[in-house]
C-alpha cells in the first residue's frame, strides 16, 4: 500500500505504512519534536535502541499501525518526513477505539500533508473496525487544533494545567475525538 500525495509548495510525499528500515528516520522525527518542547508532554529523546525496537514490536505484534510520509527525494532516515500511529486502547471494551498520534518535521507543516496522513489513517482504521478515534493535544497548539477539526475531530473536553512544560508553564490538554463510522 503506497498512495502518492502533492504538497501545496509541490513536493511529491508517499504515505505507506512503516516498515523495520523506517524506525531511525521515526525516532529522529520524534526526537526534533522533543527538543521544540511545545508539542510533546516529554523532556529527553528516545535515543536507546532497545526502546525504540521495543516500540516497534509492540506496534506490530498488537495490530497497531504507522503510517509514514516519505520523501523519495531524501535518503535514509531523513526521508521519513511525518507519520502517524492509531493505536488500541488497553482495555477490550474500547476494541473499536483508537487513540491517533500525529508527528510531521516542522519544515513539512502547514503543507497538508498532516491532513492527508490522518485521513488515510482514518481509512485504514475503519478498515480494520475502528469507530472512533480519540486524541489529545496542548490548547496552545493552535495549528494541530485547526488541522483536527478539519479533519472532523470534536473537542470533547479539557484537562486544565494537565502539563508542566518547564517551570512555570502549565498547558491544558484539549481531548478530541472523531466517529469514523455510524455509531
Amino acid at each position: 500500500m503506497s498512495k502518492k500525495i502533492i504538497l501545496k509548495n509541490g513536493k511529491e510525499i508517499y504515505l505507506r505504512l512503516i516498515e523495520k528500515e523506517d524506525l531511525e528516520g521515526i525516532w529522529n522525527n520524534f526526537n526534533e519534536v522533543v527538543e521544540e518542547k511545545i508539542y510533546l508532554p516529554v523532556y529527553t529523546p528516545v535515543l536507546n535502541q532497545w526502546e525504540k525496537n521495543s516500540w516497534y514490536k509492540d506496534l506490530i505484534s498488537v495490530n497497531n499501525f504507522c503510517i509514514v510520509a516519505v520523501n523519495p527525494k531524501l535518503s535514509s532516515p531523513r526521508k521519513i518526513v511525518g507519520q502517524l500511529t492509531i493505536e488500541h486502547l488497553q482495555w477490550e471494551a474500547a476494541n473499536h477505539v483508537g487513540l491517533l498520534g500525529i508527528i510531521v518535521q516542522k519544515k513539512y507543516r502547514n503543507l497538508g500533508l498532516g491532513y492527508h496522513i490522518i485521513e488515510l489513517g482514518k481509512e485504514i482504521a475503519r478498515e480494520r473496525g475502528k469507530k472512533k478515534l480519540i486524541l489529545s493535544t496542548f490548547a496552545t497548539n493552535k495549528l494541530g487544533l485547526n488541522l483536527y477539526k478539519k479533519c472532523g475531530f470534536e473537542i470533547i473536553g479539557t484537562h486544565e494545567k494537565q502539563y508542566l512544560l518547564n517551570e512555570n508553564n502549565y498547558v491544558d490538554e484539549i481531548l478530541m475525538e472523531n466517529w469514523i463510522c455510524k455509531k
